[in-house]
């Protein structure tokens, strides 16, 4: 336990965002480190912290980051792999003006999680894995070697409980409603670990609403120019979606080094449908999210006279929440 804090604190500074310790200082100083080291939401807006960003694994999260701290600074942002409950005190009061998380596809989420695992490419996971064997060719390694695989391991023997991606037996991801699970989850001070076959979906929807910022991974531009709007009270020129400007945006892409040669939509049928027996309540969130983000950017286009959402984009996330 006490290699693995250490790893924790060390490895996470050098490698989140795959740099060199002599970058590190001049790195750091830019924000975009993905995760604040102490767990100590009331204490970070006591000092000037003014987001709270409900980093779920595998939904843009690092990038959002780098993204939010252009906007206010690193140091105004509170991020972790959390549940959205830290963000507040018993009474349910939030500690931070702003709440944001985003939210993906349940099937290219769950796709993406062991994709990070199997190709095990994120220079932190390669660190702490390592350290317990668990990378391939090592005494621990168990990850079966097909997505297909997994799924149906999962979906026969899921190992439901609380635990950390390194404590799992293969450590990876749990595939089961990630997304409604951090949002419902009340763990207030550390990292989120549940893993459970059911989510209360009431309180996840609860605090959803609650967010003051909402974007979509497979919308990740107007995403970026919603919390721009919000957050500066300003559009930039390329998020007018009419506008020549549009493609001159450089979207931020923390992939952690994977490459994929296929998706989730290349997976067989039974897998899909295993996948989606496991992701029903992220489905709910899913559609929910991409219901209020559209309304979110109505009411922002209606403020700037801007077009940000255009219909292409529009029709696409409509189709995945009906395919989520």
């Amino acid at each position: 336990m006490i290699s693995k804090l250490f790893f924790i604190l060390l490895g996470s500074a050098i490698a989140l965002h795959h740099i060199s310790p002599a970058q590190l200082s001049r790195e750091s100083q830019k924000g975009v480190l993905c995760w604040d080291f102490n767990f100590d939401t009331k204490g970070k807006a006591a000092a000037g912290a003014t987001v709270f960003h409900l980093h779920t694994p595998k939904v843009a999260g690092c990038s959002v980051v780098e993204d939010l701290s252009a906007m206010v600074g690193r140091d105004h942002i509170f991020t972790h792999e959390a549940c959205f409950a830290a963000s507040m005190d018993a009474n349910g009061s939030s500690y931070f003006k702003d709440r944001v998380t985003m939210v993906r596809r349940p099937r290219d989420h769950v796709f993406s999680m062991y994709e990070f695992c199997d190709q095990a490419t994120d220079p932190l996971y390669r660190m702490i894995a390592g350290s317990e064997q668990k990378l391939e060719g090592q005494a621990n390694y168990k990850l079966p070697d097909t997505f297909g695989k997994w799924i149906d391991e999962w979906h026969k023997t899921p190992r439901f409980g609380d635990y950390d991606i390194y404590e799992d037996d293969e450590a990876c991801y749990c595939p089961y409603n990630m997304q409604a699970a951090r949002l419902a989850c009340l763990t207030t001070n550390g990292p989120a670990r549940e893993c459970h076959e059911t989510v209360d979906l009431d309180r996840a929807l609860k605090s959803l609403d609650e967010t003051t910022m909402l974007g979509v991974t497979e919308a990740y531009h107007e995403s970026m120019c919603l919390f721009h709007g919000h957050l500066l009270g300003s559009l930039p020129d390329d998020c007018n979606c009419e506008s020549p400007a549009w493609a001159t945006y450089h979207e931020t892409k923390d992939t952690h080094g994977e490459h994929y040669n296929q998706t989730i939509d290349d997976m067989p049928p039974d897998v899909i449908q295993k996948v989606d027996d496991m992701t029903k309540s992220d489905k709910v969130i899913y559609k929910a999210a991409v219901q209020r983000f559209i309304k979110d950017v109505e009411a922002m286009e209606q403020r700037f006279k801007v077009k940000i959402l255009c219909s292409a984009q529009r029709e696409m996330l409509h189709q995945k929440a009906g395919s989520a």
